[in-house]
Order: structure tokens, then C-alpha cells, then sequence
């Protein structure tokens, strides 16, 4: 028998953790922790469970490869939504399936406060975890909701998010999950603590390889996309080494295309064929990824409500927001221009002290 012990960091930083202790899946124990107490703490297998509304969590189609290239590919293939330069954020991935791989995105940053606040507390976590990841799947198929001081982690198949519980009511509608109660809860995340889905102690995070900081990340990003199209992009690199007839390239390319995907048969031009499916599987996460970034934005501002979302054709997302001074709605488009997003205002109307704007949110050029 295996002692697993969770020390449970919350979004409040004023909150003190809370630690559940475990063993296969058994609950011994469930409580604050006091500051001094790690000193005394039995051995066990420890993991830290950190803020999900500061985790990203994203199912991708990456190539089969080694965990250091799949996490290159995938930094390369979030790169456009990712607010701030790549290097700015620590990118770890789950384990590799038949499927999609779970790809979890975080602030470098914040990451190394949360693991400096653990030192400080005599903690070395073996694992670290978002909150909603830290919830095991649902044996029905139905997401799952535990509450982590004020905001709600839920976690669906392929689905992993944690926000203010009457926005993602607005968000997931019907399939919002109702929270668990305390027992519940502690059940749940003893029984997610067997095989979490994500530990972000990978790369420079790593145990034993220290927290230097990331370089190289420009020649990683061109490794990683020749490593998203390959076989495609190598054999053409190969062809163009051995040969100087362009047709012959072209014709090599299309083979290897169809190779790679067989609905490319029959297509004037499969080559450019697979490559518009690959940037097609790049952009189905866009709308995900602007409305994470908007949700931070209103959840921050505390001022601004968010009464309707949709996600238009165009890929721009339309909402309608509440607030009670003009001065609110201007923070909120200072706020998204810092995170990367354009914010253009429809149309406004004032009625019984309450101010409501139709508002159009896209990436910023």
C-alpha cells in the first residue's frame, strides 16, 4: 500500500492549502495545513494540486514521438493563441493514447511561484497538477464538477476547465455539472489521484534537471513543425537534396501525401490538400482559445458580468456584457489588448442603472 498525499493550493492566495491523504484511494485524512506541518509528514507519494483557471488544457492530434517533441509541436501548434511570447509558457503533455494527447499550457511564472510556495512550506510534490485535471473521468460520460474555494473544476471527456460556476453554466449550458459535495469531492480526487491525466513536471521542470530557462525556442518551433507534416516536409527536404527537378518534387510530394491521407486521392493538388487539413486541425481550437482568454478577462475585472456568448461563422466571438460605470468597460478593453484580444463595441444601452454592450471579440491582428 502506497500513501498519496494532496496539497491542495488554491485561485485565493490568502486561502491556506488543504491536504487530503490517501491510500488506494482510501481517505485517512482531509484538512488545512497547518505551516510547519510538512517537517513531520510521513514518506509518501506527493502531488500538488494548482489553480486550473490558470491552466490550459487542450486535446490535440500530435505525431507519435518522443514527449520532448510533442511538446515542441504542440508549443508550435498553440503559438498563435497563447497571449505573450512562447517562451513565456511551460507546456507539458499527457500520456500518448490511441487519440488525441492531453496538452496542458501554464505561465512559466506562475508555475515557479506555486513550486516556490511549496518549498516554502517543506513540500516536494513528485506530481503537479491542475485542479481539474486532478478529477478522474466520469465513469457515465457526464462532466464532473468539484468545487475549489469560490470557483468550480470540471472535467468531461476532453474537456477540463475551471472558472466561476455561474459562468460556466453560461458556457457548458446543459452540460454543466452540479458540485459535488465535500464527501463526494474528497472521493473523487483520491480516486484521480491514481493516474492523474497530466503531471507538469516535465522538460526543465523536471526532477533532477533544475529550472533553467528555455532556449532555443525559435529553433524548436521550426523542429516542430517540420515534425507536424512530416513525413510529408522530410521527404520533400530529402528530394530537394538529391534532385533539382521541381516537377519531381511536386510529384514525390503528392505520393507522400496520399500516403499520409488517403482522402488526398483524387485531389488536384493532395500536397496542399494535407497541408490545409493540418492548419484547419490548428485553427478548430481558436474559438476555445479566445473564449478562455475573455472568461480571465471578465473573471479579473470583477466588475463586468457576462450575460450571452455566441461564436459566429466568421470565427469572431459576439458577447453581451453588464456593468455599472462606462469606466468598467473601458478597463475590460484595456485588459484584452494586453491579452492579445480586439474588443469592438456594437452597440450600448442604458436601463434602470444598469449599462449592457454588444460587444465583438476577435484576436488582435
Amino acid at each position: 500500500m502506497t500513501l498519496t498525499r494532496l496539497v491542495i493550493f488554491f485561485a485565493d492566495p490568502e486561502r491556506p492549502p488543504e491536504v487530503l491523504e490517501t491510500v488506494d484511494g482510501e481517505i485517512l485524512r482531509y484538512d488545512v495545513m497547518a505551516d510547519d506541518e510538512a517537517s513531520s509528514w510521513a514518506p509518501a507519494r506527493t502531488l500538488l494540486i494548482v489553480p486550473g483557471a490558470d491552466v490550459v488544457a487542450r486535446w490535440l492530434d500530435l505525431p507519435a514521438a518522443s514527449d520532448a517533441q510533442a511538446r515542441s509541436a504542440a508549443g508550435f501548434m498553440l503559438e498563435e493563441t497563447l497571449a505573450g511570447p512562447a517562451s513565456d509558457h511551460h507546456v507539458a503533455v499527457g500520456p500518448a493514447g490511441d487519440g488525441k494527447r492531453l496538452v496542458a499550457v501554464v505561465d512559466t511564472a506562475r508555475l515557479r511561484a506555486w513550486l516556490d510556495r511549496a518549498a516554502a512550506l517543506g513540500v516536494a510534490p513528485a506530481i503537479v497538477t491542475p485542479d481539474h485535471l486532478s478529477l478522474p473521468e466520469s465513469l457515465d460520460g457526464q462532466p464532473l464538477g468539484v468545487r475549489f474555494g469560490t470557483l468550480l473544476a470540471v472535467r468531461g471527456h476532453e474537456l477540463a476547465l475551471s472558472g466561476e460556476p455561474e459562468l460556466l453554466g453560461a458556457v457548458l449550458g446543459e452540460r454543466a455539472p452540479v458540485a459535488a459535495n465535500p464527501l463526494e469531492a474528497a472521493a473523487l480526487l483520491a480516486r484521480g489521484a491514481l493516474s492523474p491525466a497530466v503531471n507538469l513536471l516535465q522538460g526543465d521542470y523536471a526532477p533532477g534537471t533544475g529550472r533553467a530557462p528555455r532556449r532555443g525556442w525559435r529553433r524548436a518551433a521550426i523542429l516542430a513543425a517540420l515534425l507536424l507534416i512530416s513525413p510529408l516536409v522530410v521527404s520533400l527536404a530529402q528530394l530537394a537534396r538529391n534532385t533539382a527537378s521541381a516537377a519531381a518534387l511536386e510529384r514525390q510530394a503528392d505520393k507522400r501525401a496520399v500516403a499520409m491521407a488517403p482522402a488526398a486521392r483524387g485531389q488536384k493538388s493532395p500536397a496542399r490538400f494535407v497541408l490545409g487539413q493540418i492548419e484547419q486541425r490548428r485553427t478548430a481550437n481558436r474559438f476555445l482559445d479566445t473564449a478562455a482568454a475573455f472568461f480571465r478577462i471578465v473573471q479579473a475585472s470583477g466588475a463586468v458580468r457576462m450575460d450571452t456568448l455566441v461564436y459566429g461563422a466568421d470565427g469572431a466571438l459576439r458577447t453581451t456584457v453588464s456593468y455599472l460605470n462606462y469606466s468598467d468597460l473601458d478597463g475590460l478593453k484595456a485588459a484584452a489588448r494586453e491579452a492579445g484580444l480586439d474588443l469592438t463595441d456594437e452597440a450600448t444601452v442604458t436601463e434602470g442603472g444598469k449599462i449592457s454592450s454588444d460587444l465583438i471579440i476577435r484576436k488582435a491582428p
